[in-house]
């Protein structure tokens, strides 16, 4: 048997430790998930504009080989024109024409197709900066708050340990420390009062000779299955 009568007041200030302490991680990991998608809508819409400049840099790229293009086609078309050009010069100079031309259209097909990429992306580029601009804002706040709320739980946590420390104080050392071994083998709680047949950890039900002695004491008993303690709650014969 366990004596319970120190150990759930006890109990009671270590679970308020866990929670506060929860709940501050909580929050750290809150701002943490805020922070990551902010940084990662950042590094996107950085690939945006590095993309925008690439395509900016390819439609450049290709208009002033449209330019050369035209001037050759120029150049062909004068050559074609010229007195004394042969019969197979001339047809040389027609397929070279031809297939000038065929480069120009397919430059042409490219940087229309570039002007419509740059002009959604320039768009969609405007749009996510102003909503990122608006993110990082709203972030700033929420890490300003979440500061000053986390200084708050942890002044609050300060306390409870406080006197948690000076209630553990009171408490037989050989009881405190099988109370202190539970806790760590157990990871939590290790006290639970019941007012039915079975154990509220794993759900077995309780012997009827365990029944009967925390019935009639204000002590705990173990359940054999789980190893946590049980103490009776509900009403007593």
């Amino acid at each position: 048997m366990l004596d319970c009568k120190q150990l759930i007041p006890l109990q009671e200030l270590d679970l308020k430790i866990e929670s506060a302490r929860k709940q501050i991680e909580e929050k750290k990991q809150k701002y943490l998930r805020m922070q990551k998608d902010v940084t990662e809508e950042s590094t996107l819409l950085d690939k945006k504009n590095a993309l925008l400049k690439n395509i900016k840099l390819r439609k450049s790229k290709a208009e002033h080989e449209a330019e050369d293009l035209n001037q050759k086609i120029k150049v062909n078309d004068m050559k074609m024109q010229s007195a004394g050009v042969s019969p197979k010069d001339y047809a040389a100079f027609e397929k070279m024409s031809v297939n000038l031309k065929k480069q120009l259209d397919e430059q042409e097909t490219n940087i229309l197709s570039d002007m419509e990429k740059i002009e959604v992306l320039t768009a969609d580029i405007e749009k996510s900066t102003k909503v990122l601009g608006g993110r990082k804002q709203h972030l700033e706040m929420v890490k300003i708050r979440t500061s000053e709320e986390i200084i708050g739980d942890k002044k609050q946590l300060e306390l409870i340990v406080t006197e948690r420390n000076q209630a553990s104080l009171k408490i037989e050392a050989k009881i405190l420390t099988k109370y202190e071994e539970l806790r760590k083998k157990k990871k939590g709680q290790v006290l639970f009062g019941i007012d039915t047949s079975a154990c509220p950890k794993c759900g077995m039900g309780l012997p009827a000779g365990v029944l009967s002695s925390i019935k009639s004491s204000q002590e705990a008993e173990k359940c054999d299955n789980c190893g946590i303690y049980v103490y009776w709650t509900g009403p007593r014969e």
